[in-house]
């Protein structure tokens, strides 16, 4: 009703209360993972991926390594081998009497017993 109306009389007016605005909060549950956390995982699965190369590529050197070793040792062996041969080789046609006969058969002559073989730094006939 309108106040005017009423005619001179007093009136209340009666005010309309208030209504408070109740702003309730959005909350939003979001499923998943966050971006932050993304990276994170991101990051870490890097690392490990570098990590394990790295481990991965230094077996790889040492294998190698170890072939090469082997490598060697067995060069080293048939070196050793070789040599044993030849020092055998050089004992059989520095003996004296092949000398000898090497020698009569160029038409060498033995004088006086002038010929010495020198052995460890000291002489003998």
């Amino acid at each position: 009703m309108r106040l005017y109306n009423q005619g001179n009389l007093a009136a209340r007016i009666e005010q309309k209360p208030k209504q408070r605005m109740i702003q309730k909060k959005r909350v939003t549950i979001r499923y998943g993972i966050s971006s932050g956390e993304k990276l994170l995982y991101f990051f870490a699965i890097i690392a490990l991926v570098g990590v394990s190369t790295l481990i991965v590529a230094r077996y790889a050197q040492i294998s190698d390594y170890n072939y090469q070793i082997l490598e060697t040792k067995s060069e080293m062996k048939k070196m050793t081998e070789e040599n044993g041969e030849l020092r055998a080789k050089i004992d059989e046609l520095s003996k004296p009497e092949r000398i000898r006969s090497i020698a009569e058969q160029m038409g060498l002559s033995k004088l006086d017993n002038t010929v010495r073989v020198f052995k460890g730094g000291t002489a003998s006939n």
